[in-house]
């Protein structure tokens, strides 16, 4: 294949993972197509849900920008097909979205699955004109109705259009879901609320002796690195606590990321001046966070808006406290002063001041703030709610099928 093929996308070639299924193609076999920013989403958010309708004989195709993970998603047994990446630039979103209609095209799935607000705008836009029934999943809204930029006014516009057709649209929380009820992006009754991408609190459980099993106490940030994560904020709240508790240490782990304006993003020389400074530690980004909650003593994600946290759903169901903001996607995950501790958005000031009451806690209190927290996930952000609501918004499609729900959770790690 040649190269401008291979980058224009315009020529597929289809990786097969192990073929593990050959039921004939009746309600058990359905052709799945998810469409995704990226694959590291699909690989950590999603793991259960592919898993889960790959087990029941579906054939699962993700459409999305790949990357390193591809080949970790192929050994589950789904198939990828790379349409590139669909940031604000014009010529690319013009590109973005001809890949995907040729890929969706070519695989004619029964049934599509949108995550994120480019798929969720340009993926219905397409699925709607080749008539596939969709599912869409908005993950957050960002910076979307708050910021000035032409780009963003753009997309606010073309949300009415783009869910017009829908078949059902799950919202992480319930301000996004009266968000688009209130601005008729959305019919309330196809709308509903999950929560988040759950967690699976089998995978990511306690680690025993782990809070004050070391010398010095530990913050750990994990997340993109932009602006709207709040980095800029946890390293000005480092920088005051270094002060007065020298021996506290700040960890980052989370990969640079581009698909976001410029203003948003930070710049490798930022984070080496961090390094250089002493007031962080960058352990860059990995596949496997577990291990480095582990050895955390509390998570703080400074976050200006999400849709649900991921991180702080993970830490509390590992039995972290947690210091987050009081905003949409990351006060759910907390109960104030009970699983953690809620600062002001966009506010280092506030933010060092809860992370030092942390410090200020006995571990004993500490501990007892994260089996609470865990106790949270388990009640309220299970990973099977999600899952269930997913096999019955496929039931209400294929009328008269049935999608089985299993009670043994599937992850792909």
């Amino acid at each position: 294949m040649k190269k401008e093929q291979k980058y224009y996308g315009l020529f597929f070639q289809w990786r097969f993972g192990p073929k593990k299924f050959t039921m004939n193609r009746d309600y058990q076999n359905k052709k799945i197509a998810v469409i995704e920013n990226s694959l590291f989403s699909t690989y950590t958010m999603r793991d259960s849900l592919m898993k889960t309708l790959l087990q029941q004989g579906h054939e699962v195709t993700v459409l999305t920008h790949t990357n390193s993970f591809v080949s970790h998603v192929e050994k589950t047994g789904l198939k990828v097909i790379n349409i590139g990446s669909g940031n604000l630039n014009p010529f690319k979103i013009f590109r973005y979205s001809l890949n995907l209609f040729l890929a969706l095209k070519k695989i004619k799935p029964d049934v599509c699955l949108t995550f994120s607000i480019r798929p969720a705008i340009f993926g219905n836009f397409i699925t709607r004109y080749l008539k596939i029934p969709t599912i869409t999943n908005i993950t957050g809204v960002g910076p979307l109705f708050t910021s000035k930029n032409p780009a963003y006014r753009i997309a606010r516009s073309l949300y009415g259009f783009a869910l017009l057709k829908t078949q059902k649209v799950f919202f992480q929380n319930f301000d996004d879901m009266d968000l688009f009820i209130k601005n008729k992006f959305v019919k309330k009754e196809i709308a509903k609320r999950i929560p988040g991408s759950g967690v699976d609190y089998n995978k990511f459980s306690p680690v025993e002796n782990a809070v004050g099993a070391h010398s010095g106490f530990v913050f750990l940030f994990i997340g993109r690195l932009i602006k709207d994560k709040g980095i800029f904020e946890f390293v000005e709240a480092a920088r005051t606590i270094k002060k007065k508790y020298p021996q506290v240490s700040f960890h980052v782990i989370g990969p640079f990321w581009h698909q976001n304006l410029k203003s948003n993003t930070i710049s490798k020389s930022d984070l080496q001046g961090w390094i250089m400074e002493g007031v962080i530690e960058y352990e860059g980004e990995k596949k496997d966070i577990r291990k480095y909650i582990g050895k955390a003593d509390c998570i703080v994600l400074p976050s200006y808006r999400e849709g649900t946290s991921n991180i702080l759903l993970e830490a509390a169901s590992m039995e972290k406290p947690i210091v987050t903001t009081n905003t949409t996607g990351c006060k759910e995950t907390v109960d104030d002063k009970i699983t953690g501790f809620l600062c002001n958005v966009k506010d280092s000031h506030d933010l060092a001041l809860k992370m030092e009451r942390m410090i200020l806690l006995s571990p004993e209190e500490r501990i007892e703030m994260g089996k609470k927290g865990r106790q949270k996930m388990i009640k309220e952000f299970d990973k099977e709610i999600v899952i269930k609501n997913y096999l019955d918004a496929l039931q209400e499609i294929f009328k008269g099928e049935q999608f089985i729900f299993s009670a043994q959770l599937q992850t792909m790690s």
